[in-house]
């Protein structure tokens, strides 16, 4: 839109438009909205509200939101500015149509390259859209924060992330009844696995090669420590380097999304994680021949007393509170959630409920849990969530499944039918353990969603 000075004072006028100066540039003005809409030197400032939308929609999405959560969030910031926009999200980038009135620009994001969980820097995003929503930062500014929390560092030492990742390696291990010695060989498994995925990450590795590398090397070196305990099965050390490696938020989100009616990005997301599961099962399988000690379909796990489940799941939920960048506010939640949600399972499954149903009922708690505590901390509550669920992912029967699979490969037409009965016993657990923590916090949502409602009413 373009108009001479007097024209133009009409318009600021007749709109309401009151104006502020954020600093002596020419460029720090900020047009604060009566009707909701932005405007510089007389003309709307589309493309950077556009940039800003795909930048934040970007981060949101690397940072672990949902499709839904993204979409709801950056649709909060363009009808902040009386425009109109349509958002279409895949699984490599963002693209958006943006404009006042019948008139829109499309717009094409950076590559989305991998969708992993940093909960630091989706407290930061998700704070940043508060902000700008209610006119405390310009266009400018915000920008600029989100390139700052882009590019943040760990909100942790590195010496603390690695000790309590190592520490839920071995406390999975021990969740599934593993002995002392074991556990031990899973700590040290842990170290290594962490410390090369903090490294391969900074070289921007492709994730599901460095799935495979990471598992094959950490279940090695934890098969290595146990040379010292020959009696000792290293089975569950080599499931327990396995699943800290496990993909548990992207797939959580790609149920999710199934769920919002997002199915081209869900789709995306759980084959992703469907096939980084296979090669870390592939990887787990090939280091145990390699070490010989064979992988089998069986997996020895052993009950133990309720107390550990509890102190274990805590140091489960926290080694992951770390891993995923939580804010320091968070961390107890975070222990908490991930303590109550596991150790209730448990209890339920001693108590005789079929573990899928345990799993669904735990995890939707686990959701009411986290938006509680959302709301408590002004914090999103995915935050909460992710730590206090993505143990319960069942991975070890994703690479169990992977390995009858192999089995029946090598095995051909004289596969015993109980392989392959088992095989698909397996992936079908997977599958439907996997559905019960996404459905159960998706319901959890929605319920939290519809309570806040009738309170708003």
């Amino acid at each position: 839109m373009i108009a001479k000075k007097g024209a133009h004072e009409d318009l600021r006028s007749e709109l309401g438009w009151s104006a502020k100066m954020a600093n002596k540039s020419r460029h720090s003005l900020l047009w604060k909205p009566v009707k909701g809409r932005i405007m510089k030197d007389g003309a709307f400032q589309i493309d950077s509200i556009g940039h800003l939308v795909l930048k934040m929609g970007r981060l949101l999405l690397l940072s672990g939101a949902d499709t839904e959560y993204a979409r709801q969030r950056t649709d909060a910031l363009v009808s902040h500015f009386g425009l109109t926009a349509e958002l279409f999200i895949s699984g490599e980038r963002l693209i958006l149509a943006i404009g006042s009135g019948a008139s829109l620009h499309a717009r094409i994001g950076h590559q989305i390259n991998s969708m992993g969980v940093n909960s630091g820097r989706f407290d930061a995003v998700d704070a940043i859209i508060s902000q700008v929503c209610s006119d405390q930062l310009d266009l400018e500014e915000a920008s600029r924060r989100l390139d700052e929390a882009e590019h943040a560092p760990s909100l942790y030492p590195s010496w603390l992330v690695v000790l309590a990742v190592a520490g839920t390696t071995a406390s999975l291990a021990r969740l599934f009844g593993a002995a002392w010695p074991v556990f031990a060989a899973a700590f040290v498994g842990g170290i290594l696995n962490i410390v090369l995925r903090r490294f391969l990450g900074s070289r921007r590795a492709n994730p599901i090669g460095a799935s495979f590398l990471i598992a094959f090397l950490s279940a090695v070196l934890a098969a290595s420590v146990l040379c010292l305990n020959p009696a000792a099965d290293p089975a569950l050390s080599f499931v327990a380097v396995g699943m800290i490696l496990v993909p548990g938020v992207p797939l959580i989100n790609g149920i999710s999304d199934m769920a919002g009616a997002h199915s081209g990005i869900g789709l995306a997301r759980l084959f992703t994680g469907g096939i980084t599961a296979i090669a870390i099962g592939f990887a787990l399988f090939l280091a145990a021949y390699c070490v010989g000690k064979p992988l089998t379909t069986a997996l020895p796990t052993y009950p133990i007393p309720i107390w550990q489940d509890v102190v274990f799941s805590a140091v489960a939920a926290f080694g992951f509170a770390m891993l995923f960048n939580a804010p320091v506010r968070a961390v107890v939640a975070c222990v908490i959630c991930g303590t109550i949600s596991h150790g209730l399972r448990s209890e339920l499954g001693t108590l005789g409920l079929e573990l899928a149903a345990a799993t669904l009922f735990c995890s939707f708690l686990a959701g009411l849990l986290s938006h509680a505590f959302g709301r408590l901390l002004a914090l999103p509550w995915p935050t909460f969530a992710f730590p206090g669920t993505v143990a319960m992912i069942p991975g070890s029967y994703a690479f169990r499944a992977g390995v009858g699979g192999l089995q029946i490969m090598a095995g051909g037409r004289s596969t015993p039918i109980s392989l392959i009965a088992e095989t698909a016993s397996l992936t079908i657990s997977a599958i439907v353990l996997t559905s019960s923590v996404g459905v159960g916090l998706v319901l959890a949502s929605a319920l939290s969603r519809f309570l806040q409602g009738d309170k708003a009413k």
